[in-house]
C-alpha cells in the first residue's frame, strides 16, 4: 500500500479549534452521559482480551467529506475481532466472485450467537458471513486463492481501508490460536461439507490473525466512512472496494451484523453495524458518515454496552436511522425558468434583439441538483414531460449534480432521447464533473451539445433561435466596405458625421485567438466591431483559491468595446480576445483629439452615442448580477 496516512496525518478542518463545533459538543455530551455506565463484562474467553481496561471509552465520527470528530480513548489500540468479518467477506467477493461465494456461504440471519455452529443441514453452508462459521469459510477461500501471500494481502487490504499500515497483535493471535478449540471444530466441520476444500488449519490460522489485527477507534471510523462512500476512502482517495460489493456488505451488516441482537438492533437503531468482542462497534450511514466506538464491557449478546447506547442515542437523538428519512419535495429541481429571464453575456445588435425578443420563451433553463438516482430522475422526468409545446430548446444545467449512479443513468438517457425525438434541442451545461456525456453506451451522447459554462449554452440557444428566425442571416459579416450606417450605436449619427468618422478610423483584422487588448494596456483606442466575435476575459479567484478565466461579455458586429478606458483615459482592466476571425474599425486617441479640434459637433454626437451605449450595458449588467444572486 502506498501513501499511507498516520493518525496525525488525517486531515482536520483549518481553524477547527477556534470556534465551538456543535458535532464535537454532541460527542462530548454522549461521552459524558455514558462514561459512568458500569453494566457489562470484559470478554475473558480469550485470555489476552481479559486484560482490557473497562473504563476505556472512545467515540469517533468520520464523514464522507473527510472530516474527523473524536472524544475519549480514540487512539488506544485494541484488536478488531469480529469487526473484520464484513471486510473479509468483501475481500473474498473481490478476490473471487459473487457466484462462487454464494456457493460457499449463505446470507440469511441465523438468530444465533456469533460462535454458534450454524450450518445449513443439507448443503453445510454457514448461514451468513458475520458468524464465526461464515467468517472462517470466507478466510478459507482467500487462503486457497493465495496460500503464500494471504497474510500480506490481508494487511495491505486493511491498511487501505484504514488509511494507514496496520499490524497483528501477536500476543492476542497466540492467545486466540491456543484457546480457539470451538473455531477449530467449526473449521473441520466445514471441511467435512467441502465448504473448505483443503486442510482447514491454514484457513483457521488466517482467521485468528485477522481477528488479532490492532486498530484504534479512529481507524474503525475511517473504515466505516470507506463503506459509507461506496468503497472509496474519503481520506486517502483510494478505492479498496467497489460500490456493488459495499452494497452487499452493508445489507449483511444490517441483517446479521449484531448476531442474535440484529433484529432488535435494526428495529431500535436502524443503522448497518458490526461489533467485536474486544469492545469495538462500527456503524455506517451510507453516503454520509462512519461511526466507531470503543468500550470493552460487553452485554449478553457480545456487543459493547456503551457502544450500543451511543449508537441508539445517535439514531433517536439526531435522526440517523436509515428508516427515518425525511420527505423531500422535488429537491432535484433547483430552478426552472423561461429564456426571457436569463440572457447570455453576448451583447447583441438592436436587430438581433428585436429578432430574439418574441422567441426567447421557446428556451427553458432547468438547474438540477443532488444525486440523480431513481428518485431524482423521477422528479426531473416529471418536470420535463410538463414542458410547454412552445419550448424548442432545453438547457439542462448540471453544476450542482453530485452524482449520476450507473444503475439509474439509463433512465436519464432514455428520457433525454425521448425529448429529442419530440423535437426539443437539448443543451447540457456544466456537466464536466460527471461522466454522463462521455458514456460509450449512451444514445444521447452523439445527439446533444455540452458546454463548460451556462453562459455558453445560453449563447448557443440564442444562436439557434437566430438561425431559425433570421431570414436575412449572412454569416455575421455585419456590413461591407466603409459604411458605418448599419453599425449599431452609430446608426443615430447623421450620414455626414459617419463619413467624417470613416476618414479618421482604421480597419484592423484579427485572427481567432489574437489579443486585441491586454490588461494594463493604455486606453488609447476605441473599437467598433465590423465582423467576427470578441470576448472580454477576466481572471477571477474563486473560494478555492484558484484563478479561473471568466467571460464577462462577447461583442459581435455593430457593437463597440474599449469605450470606458478610452473615455476615462485609464488603463485596460481586462483582456479582449478574438474568438472568431474578424475586423474592427479603430479610432485612436490622437485622431479623436484632432477630430475634436476640427469637427467638435461630430465628437459631441459620438460621445452622446457612447453615453447611451454605456448606460445600456450598465443596465443589462445590473440585471445579470441580480440574476446571479437567484440562479
Amino acid at each position: 500500500m502506498s501513501d499511507h496516512l498516520r493518525d496525525d496525518d488525517l486531515p482536520q478542518r483549518p481553524g477547527a479549534d477556534r470556534h465551538a463545533n456543535v458535532i464535537q459538543e454532541l460527542l462530548a455530551e454522549l461521552h459524558a452521559s455514558f462514561s459512568g455506565v458500569r453494566e457489562g463484562r470484559v470478554a475473558d474467553y480469550i485470555p489476552e482480551l481479559a486484560k482490557a481496561c473497562p473504563d476505556d471509552f472512545g467515540i469517533v465520527i468520520a464523514t464522507s467529506g473527510g472530516r474527523i470528530y473524536e472524544i475519549g480513548d480514540t487512539r488506544k489500540e485494541f484488536t478488531i475481532q469480529s469487526i473484520s468479518k464484513p471486510f473479509i467477506y468483501a475481500l473474498a467477493l473481490k478476490t473471487l466472485s459473487f457466484d462462487f461465494m454464494a456457493s460457499k456461504i449463505d446470507v440469511e440471519p441465523s438468530g444465533e450467537a456469533f460462535n454458534a455452529i450454524s450450518l445449513d443441514p443439507d448443503s453445510g453452508k454457514p448461514r451468513n458471513p458475520m458468524i464465526n462459521a461464515g467468517a472462517i469459510a470466507a478466510s478459507a477461500q482467500i487462503c486457497d486463492a493465495d496460500p503464500s501471500g494471504a497474510i500480506d494481502l490481508l494487511l495491505e487490504y486493511f491498511g487501505e481501508l484504514a488509511g494507514r499500515r496496520l499490524r497483528i497483535n501477536e500476543d492476542v493471535y497466540r492467545s486466540e490460536k491456543e484457546t480457539g478449540h470451538r473455531n477449530r471444530a467449526i473449521g473441520h466441520l466445514l471441511r467435512n461439507f467441502n465448504i473448505i476444500e483443503s486442510d482447514p488449519e491454514p484457513a483457521l490460522d488466517l482467521y485468528f490473525r485477522q481477528c488479532a489485527i490492532s486498530v484504534t477507534c479512529r481507524d474503525l471510523a475511517v473504515m466505516a466512512a470507506t463503506l459509507a462512500c461506496q468503497g472509496r476512502n474519503p481520506f486517502t482517495g483510494g478505492q479498496p472496494l467497489s460500490h456493488d460489493i459495499t452494497v452487499r456488505v452493508l445489507a449483511l451488516m444490517g441483517t446479521c451484523g449484531m448476531y442474535d441482537f440484529a433484529g432488535q438492533w435494526l428495529h431500535d437503531v436502524g443503522i448497518p453495524a458490526k461489533s467485536g468482542v474486544a469492545g469495538g462497534v462500527l456503524a455506517v450511514i451510507p453516503g454520509r458518515l462512519g461511526i466507531a466506538t470503543y468500550s470493552p464491557p460487553l452485554d449478553n449478546f457480545g456487543n459493547s454496552v456503551r457502544g450500543v447506547a451511543v449508537c441508539r442515542q445517535l439514531s433517536v437523538g439526531v435522526g440517523l436511522s436509515l428508516f427515518n428519512q425525511y420527505f423531500q419535495a422535488d429537491a432535484t429541481i433547483r430552478r426552472s425558468y423561461q429564456g426571457s429571464q436569463r440572457k447570455s453575456r453576448r451583447w447583441r445588435s438592436d436587430r438581433e434583439l428585436e429578432l430574439l425578443a418574441p422567441h426567447r420563451d421557446e428556451v427553458r433553463i432547468i438547474h438540477v441538483q443532488g444525486v440523480l438516482d431513481f428518485g431524482g430522475i423521477e422528479q426531473l422526468a416529471s418536470e420535463l414531460v410538463r414542458l410547454s409545446n412552445d419550448v424548442r430548446i432545453l438547457i439542462l444545467d448540471l453544476a450542482h449534480v453530485t452524482e449520476c449512479p450507473m444503475e439509474s443513468s439509463d433512465l436519464l438517457d432514455r428520457q433525454l432521447c425521448s425529448l429529442e425525438d419530440s423535437g426539443v434541442e437539448i443543451l447540457l451545461s456544466r456537466a464536466g464533473r460527471l461522466p454522463m456525456v462521455s458514456k460509450p453506451d449512451w444514445n444521447i451522447t452523439d445527439r446533444i451539445d455540452a458546454y463548460e459554462h451556462l453562459d455558453s449554452a445560453l449563447e448557443a440557444a440564442e444562436e439557434l433561435l437566430l438561425s431559425w428566425y433570421d431570414q436575412q442571416a449572412d454569416g455575421g459579416s455585419g456590413g461591407s466596405g466603409d459604411d458605418l450606417g448599419e453599425q449599431g450605436f452609430l446608426a443615430p449619427l447623421s450620414e455626414e458625421h459617419r463619413r467624417i468618422l470613416v476618414d479618421r478610423m482604421a480597419r484592423r483584422s484579427f485572427a481567432a485567438g489574437d489579443f486585441v487588448i491586454r490588461r494594463g494596456d493604455p486606453g488609447d483606442e476605441l473599437f467598433l466591431v465590423r465582423s467576427g466575435s470578441f470576448d472580454i476575459a477576466l481572471d477571477i479567484k474563486t473560494g478555492d483559491g484558484v484563478c479561473h478565466s471568466t467571460r464577462l461579455a462577447t461583442f459581435g458586429p455593430g457593437l463597440c468595446f474599449g469605450e470606458i478606458g478610452f473615455v476615462a483615459q485609464t488603463p485596460r482592466t481586462a483582456d479582449i480576445i478574438a474568438t472568431r476571425p474578424g475586423e474592427c474599425w479603430v479610432l485612436h486617441r490622437s485622431d479623436f483629439e484632432a477630430l475634436s479640434a476640427s469637427h467638435p459637433d461630430v465628437v459631441i454626437a459620438l460621445l452622446k452615442a457612447l453615453t447611451c451605449d454605456i448606460g445600456a450595458k450598465l443596465s443589462q449588467t445590473s440585471v445579470q448580477l441580480t440574476l446571479m444572486e437567484h440562479y
